[in-house]
């Protein structure tokens, strides 16, 4: 099952040149996928309430924040923001099996915890 969640954030992408190097915005869109065993007796795997709440605090720490300045995502890109929303929320809920990060619409990056 997966759970939607939004926040939004600005960033800077470091490097020489790059157009996208001034502060910037985005609406990030995030899909948190977990996989769990089927509970017989409630017919689910997990209830969503308690996915959203297990996450609450990655998102909080990402919601109207600048990227660039949090530790691990120097960077800026959606790619490492992925990773560390993976490694981040997976300390929360173990049955985090993948993470799905958009930007935009057709941009974005998928990450596994480690």
């Amino acid at each position: 099952m997966w759970k939607a969640q939004r926040f939004e954030a600005a960033t800077c992408v470091s490097g020489p040149g790059d157009r996208r190097g001034r502060l910037h915005g985005h609406g990030y869109r995030l899909r948190v996928h977990v996989t769990a065993p089927l509970d017989r007796v409630l017919g689910w795997t997990l209830d969503y309430g308690d996915v959203k709440a297990a996450f609450a605090p990655v998102r909080q720490a990402l919601d109207h924040q600048r990227l660039d300045a949090i530790a691990g995502l120097e960077a800026g890109d959606v790619a490492s923001l992925a990773a560390w929303v993976a490694r981040s929320a997976h300390q929360r809920l173990p049955e985090l099996h993948r993470v799905d990060c958009y930007e935009r619409d057709g941009v974005g990056a998928i990450a596994w915890p480690d």
